[in-house]
């Protein structure tokens, strides 16, 4: 039996709902209380929202913001090509949310959905994506605070 924590866990696109958007937006809930949130439009605009979650009552999710990095997404829409700004972000994200599955508008397949009363990054409504995620899929992982240090080569002796 898995618990209410591992059912929620996992990326969370809002893709197969957002027929005729322009823009779309996922959701990743790690195992251990991070995760982060990501905005991309059409003409290139990336934002990441890294945040802590928990289930403080059953069916109720809570987002609390820690810091945003918002640019232009790279060639390879994995991460930012540019970065126009970041720094601590403080927004309280508290919604019920149920877990479900749904049919999206274009498609023929049940997927495993994910439904929010507060929209988040302008969806409510996620598809399951992967199951496991670690911090190095997050997009803004290389951008400050969250890139490793860069230390300057001792000289060798």
């Amino acid at each position: 039996m898995t618990s209410v924590d591992e059912q929620v866990t996992g990326q969370w696109r809002s893709a197969p709902f957002d027929a005729g958007a322009m823009e779309t937006s996922e959701l990743v809930l790690l195992a251990g209380g991070r995760g982060w949130s990501r905005f991309e439009s059409f003409s290139g605009e990336l934002s990441i929202g890294r945040f802590a979650w928990r289930l403080p009552s059953p069916g109720l999710l809570e987002l609390r913001y820690t810091w945003r990095v918002n640019g232009q997404w790279g060639p390879s829409g994995d991460g930012f090509e540019t970065v126009d700004d970041s720094g601590p972000d403080h927004e309280l994200i508290r919604t019920a949310y149920r877990i479900g599955t749904e049919r999206p508008p274009l498609s023929g397949e049940p997927v495993t959905a994910l439904q929010l009363d507060v929209p988040v990054e302008f969806a409510g409504t996620f598809a399951l994506g992967r199951r496991l995620m670690t911090p190095a899929d997050d997009p803004s992982s290389t951008v400050a605070p969250y890139a490793p240090s860069v230390h300057p080569a001792s000289p060798v002796r």
